[in-house]
């Protein structure tokens, strides 16, 4: 096993997330990681103001526990941050306090905040493969340790949110959206995200695999309780490792490939030594989103381009039931391309402009009513396309042509 870059999987029982939690830590001696005195950031998955058991957000007691286990090395000070998906000032602390992360932070008497609260510089990406540079927290930079914690959640545009992604939160508010409208196709958005994770990088990561999201993650799917701790160094082999326990392949998930790419871990998982639990043993097929049917498929740019923003491109669906048109979905769209209805009453639904729309997802991640779904007609797309108009006019042509030549010939 030498050589092996370590995973650790633990069974919760009973609801006991500390025990889990220190026996993964444990498995893969991440011990070894820590010295007195250090700056500790924890980085949870902040997305959206849910409580714990909507399985949006990192789970408290996965946060208490790992708050405990670095306590007991004597750091010089702890600090849980992370921001939201809003554009707008002011959600983080929402999401916190509607998460009970804030609580919990209290309770074990660890500094809690916002990105954006902090003070930024301007990150270097060393041989990026799309993102040269981005503004972040200085924490990120300043900390002796980073330590990702993130939650086990289908996504409809990635297909998976965990390790890697998680760190996009690194981000604060609007510069996540303005990532996204700089890159609006699937692949390079993902080298993006690889991007963003080797700046940050994470020494360690425990993944909440307690409570879970499956189908229309990463904010209005189906929670799973799957009652699992992982922990590791490389997340990139930790994200190969979930994929591979919710019947996901891993080349559905283009930024895994591209965090291979970059040197940040491996997709291989006969160069993991895994600890604790099976892999097999540990197994339950998670609901995905149907995603790009074409991401990471190789093929020429144009075509790619035009399948995924033609073909492929999902159409946005308003729940008039649940939508209260509380404007969260306009203000946050990175392009614009939602306003409100023309009168703001109940039963009525934001307009939507499919020419503008990136389907970035930012809408549907940051409604607080789950009121927003995706739908992706690849046929009618096709047929309403300028090609594809172009193709039935032609072939109208033919065949008017056709039948006259026929009657002619008669």
């Amino acid at each position: 096993m030498d050589g092996k870059t370590p995973i650790a999987i633990t069974r919760i029982r009973d609801d006991d997330v500390g025990k889990a939690v220190r026996e993964a830590l444990d498995l893969v001696d991440a011990k070894r990681l820590m010295r007195e005195g250090m700056l500790v950031l924890l980085k949870p998955n902040l997305l959206s103001a849910k409580p714990p058991e909507r399985a949006v957000t990192t789970h408290p007691e996965v946060l208490r526990a790992v708050i405990r286990w670095v306590k007991q090395f004597k750091p010089r000070r702890i600090v849980v941050a992370d921001s939201t998906a809003s554009t707008s000032m002011g959600t983080t602390e929402k999401v916190l306090k509607a998460s009970l992360i804030e609580q919990t932070c209290q309770e074990e008497g660890v500094e809690c905040m916002p990105f954006e609260k902090t003070t930024r510089r301007v990150y270097k990406v060393k041989d990026p493969l799309v993102l040269d540079e981005f503004a972040a927290s200085t924490l990120v930079g300043e900390a002796d340790l980073i330590i990702n914690l993130p939650k086990i959640k289908t996504h409809d545009l990635t297909r998976l949110t965990c390790c890697v992604k998680n760190m996009f939160g690194t981000l604060p508010l609007g510069n996540k959206s303005r990532t996204h409208g700089r890159f609006p196709m699937i692949n390079d958005f993902c080298a993006a995200l690889a991007d963003v994770y080797s700046v940050s990088r994470p020494a360690l990561t425990v993944v909440d695999g307690y409570l879970c999201q499956e189908g229309p993650g990463p904010s209005a799917g189906d929670v799973v309780k799957l009652d699992l701790i992982l922990a590791g160094f490389d997340g990139v082999a930790l994200d190969a490792a979930i994929c591979k326990i919710i019947g996901l392949d891993t080349g559905k998930v283009p930024y895994l490939k591209f965090g291979e790419k970059k040197g940040l871990g491996t997709t291989d998982l006969g160069a993991v030594e895994f600890k604790g639990e099976p892999l097999e043993n540990v197994k339950r097929p998670f609901k995905i989103p149907p995603g790009s049917p074409i991401a990471g498929v190789p093929m020429p740019r144009v075509l790619a381009k035009y399948l995924a923003n033609v073909v492929f491109k999902a159409r946005i669906t308003f729940d008039p039931a649940r939508c209260k048109l509380c404007a969260t979905c306009w203000k946050n769209c990175p392009v614009e391309a939602i306003t409100p209805p023309a009168e703001l009453k109940q039963g009525n639904v934001p307009c939507w402009d499919n020419a503008r729309c990136i389907t970035c997802y930012t809408c549907a991640e940051t409604c607080p009513h789950e009121a927003i779904g995706f739908k992706i007609e690849p046929l009618k797309n096709a047929v309403r396309s300028p090609l594809g108009i172009a193709a039935i006019t032609t072939l109208a042509v033919i065949v008017a042509l056709v039948i006259w030549m026929v009657i002619a010939w008669c």
